[in-house]
């Protein structure tokens, strides 16, 4: 394995988690990923998407469950690529945060 690729993983893994946590961390392609969430959230441009929307069709769609999407909203936040502008009641009654893509240049 590179050094680079054993830096990602140990940013996606803690030092504290086990061993199977930083097994799947070197497995998982964050940036592929990042791109994929962002590409769903596009998907409700007009009226923005709240998580579970987004986990519910990276779900039937790629087989990728919630705790592997959940991370790449902070990711896609600090980058600029989404923003977030109110909450929306989901399913469990509870409040989550609407998510916009922005544009891009």
């Amino acid at each position: 394995m590179n050094d680079l690729f054993e830096t990602q993983a140990y940013q996606l893994a803690r030092n504290t988690d086990p061993s199977t946590s930083h097994e799947a961390a070197e497995k998982l392609d964050a940036t592929k990923l990042e791109a994929l969430v962002l590409s769903y959230i596009k998907i409700f441009s007009i009226e923005g998407a709240i998580s579970e929307q987004i986990e519910d069709l990276m779900w039937v769609n790629e087989q990728v469950k919630a705790s592997s999407v959940t991370p790449r909203y902070r990711k896609l936040l600090d980058k600029g690529l989404i923003k977030i502008d109110g909450k929306r009641k989901a399913r469990s009654g509870r409040s989550q945060q609407v998510m916009y893509a922005l544009p891009q240049v």
